[in-house]
């Protein structure tokens, strides 16, 4: 991934993606010239007002906007009400989107009419997709997020339509991916994975899996990451050693998933494990005697 800073403003491109490039500006005062991008543009504003001028029609994007921009159209963009703009930009190539899109059978090609649209829960998607896109190294959880977000905003703002499904086959899929990411939960598993022992592409899988358990595939394996390092530290193994048995990248990474599902640190968790097994110890003396 190539990382370039300046000032406040950070770009940086992940080739997996059919070289993703991603855009965070933090308390910025920008007005840019009229221009286009060969790539999609999609967007989120964090704090300020967006302003964008696209097909003869002036927007302005408070926070929570979602921005959407086709290829090749011009626009000019800058910061309104003289608010510095905080916002986060992903720029999908027209390849990785068809790709994307073709494997929910649509056979359109993707167009936004609208530049700025108003959806919290889609927002606060895009956000995190992007953060995840910034700072999070599990494969499985970045390419399961680009493709489901990819596909919701495809579908809704393209007025796209997804296929709809075959139970019997989705029941077999899930429970394949069920069974896979319990026996690889340490390994840093992929979506081809998935694709190669359901034989169903990654929008089709995170879909019905989704449906049938209530979550897409990244946050089952954190699920089952984080259940096996509460038994890893019964077992009284260090919380560092814990984070690599179980797949995270550090102790920083089970720290913050684990606290994510259970509401507490895994020192904290260890701790109260120390202070339960002294007491027991000593009662057991006293017993004893």
């Amino acid at each position: 991934m190539g990382t370039s800073t300046d000032a406040n403003t950070k770009f940086w491109l992940i080739p997996e993606f059919d070289n993703l490039e991603l855009l965070r500006a933090e308390a910025i005062h920008c007005n840019y010239a009229y221009h286009s991008h060969a790539k999609y543009s999609i967007g989120v504003i964090e704090s300020g007002v967006g302003g964008t001028y696209y097909h003869g029609t002036t927007y302005l994007a408070p926070p929570q906007s979602i921005i959407f921009m086709n290829p090749e159209e011009a626009h000019r963009c800058y910061s309104a009400e003289e608010l510095p703009l905080s916002y986060r930009m992903l720029y999908p190539s027209v390849e990785l989107v068809q790709q994307i899109v073709s494997e929910t059978k649509i056979i359109d090609t993707p167009y936004f009419r609208d530049a700025v649209v108003q959806n919290q829960t889609l927002a606060q998607n895009i956000f995190s997709l992007h953060i995840a896109l910034e700072q999070a190294r599990d494969r499985l959880e970045q390419q399961s997020l680009l493709v489901e977000v990819f596909s919701v905003i495809f579908s809704y703002y393209a007025e796209l339509k997804i296929p709809s499904i075959q139970s019997n086959q989705e029941h077999q899929a899930v429970r394949l991916i069920k069974e896979y990411l319990h026996d690889n939960f340490s390994s840093n598993i992929s979506l081809e994975q998935l694709e190669k022992i359901t034989h169903f592409n990654r929008s089709y899988i995170i879909r019905i899996f989704r449906q049938a358990v209530g979550m897409p595939p990244y946050n089952y394996l954190t699920q089952i990451r984080v259940r096996k390092a509460k038994q890893l530290l019964q077992e009284g193994i260090s919380i560092a050693d814990t984070a690599i048995l179980v797949g995270m990248s550090d102790q920083s990474h089970l720290n913050r998933h684990f606290k994510r599902v259970f509401g507490i640190t895994p020192g904290y968790y260890r701790s109260r494990l120390i202070g339960y097994d002294q007491k027991n110890i000593g009662s057991e003396v006293v017993s004893s005697e």
